[in-house]
């Protein structure tokens, strides 16, 4: 925030920061559960769900969107029937890593619902209150590896303290609603007069190509690949390569 300060020297810039509210971008004072997730701007990924729509006209865009909708929710609907476990397969797999992970960790039980994980450091865990001293379990409501060890340790279910967003049943309500079949838009019924009909706009193409790509979010692993023009990792090839062609390099470049 004091960077942005630095480099912006504005006072809406202040006026903007002393008034935004914490609970609104920092997992620390959000009340509600993010479910692990990260994303700094979910329309991204929707567009990138939708790209093949994005150039039609909006009638048969609409109507390409709702047939993915339905699609999806279909297959998923089909998928979740053949799920035998009380979790998610994504999220079971989850839990059998971290129990892999924590086997070797000792547990000293303090009280009935209070233990305490010894790793490379120590975490007490409350399970009367849902709490764990790394927060992972409030923040995402699943337990982290040492909450789970610790459960496990003491003989209790832990699928009894995941929260039911992980479960199959959830997954399965989320999906139960369908969506109906619509007219397509070659059978609306209208007149045909000429009021009716609404020509596109004249418009002019700009020069480039447009910027398609999506931007990813913080924290999302982004692919490196290694340009053959200044041999460095990074996101762009020797076409888009902006860096200054130096020593070896031009002399590469001047022998081919």
């Amino acid at each position: 925030m004091e960077k942005l300060r630095r480099i912006a020297r504005n006072g809406r810039i202040d006026s903007m920061l002393d008034g935004l509210q914490n609970d609104k971008w920092a997992n620390t004072f959000f009340r509600g559960k993010r479910y692990g997730e990260m994303s700094s701007n979910v329309i991204e990924s929707y567009n990138n769900w939708i790209d093949g729509a994005h150039e039609l006209p909006i009638t048969c865009m609409v109507d390409m969107i709702r047939v993915q909708i339905i699609t999806q929710s279909s297959t998923r609907r089909a998928e979740s029937k053949r799920w035998i476990t009380k979790l998610c397969p994504v999220m079971k797999k989850k839990l059998v890593d971290s129990l892999k992970l924590a086997k070797s960790w000792d547990v000293i039980v303090a009280s009935d619902t209070v233990l305490e994980v010894h790793s490379s450091i120590s975490f007490y865990v409350d399970i009367g209150r849902w709490t764990c001293s790394c927060h992972e379990w409030k923040f995402n409501g699943f337990p982290y590896c040492h909450t789970v060890h610790a459960l496990h340790s003491s003989g209790r279910d832990v699928h009894d303290f995941i929260d039911p967003f992980f479960h199959v049943d959830c997954f399965r309500e989320s999906y139960k609603e369908y969506v109906y079949l619509v007219p397509s838009s070659e059978r609306f019924d209208f007149d045909g007069a000429g009021s009716s009909i609404i020509k596109p706009l004249i418009t002019k193409k700009q020069l480039g190509q447009n910027k398609r790509s999506r931007i990813p979010s913080r924290g999302e692993n982004v692919k490196q690949i290694k340009c053959g023009r200044c041999l460095k990792y990074g996101n762009h090839n020797k076409k888009t390569c902006k860096a200054a062609i130096q020593g070896h390099s031009l002399f590469f470049w001047i022998c081919i």
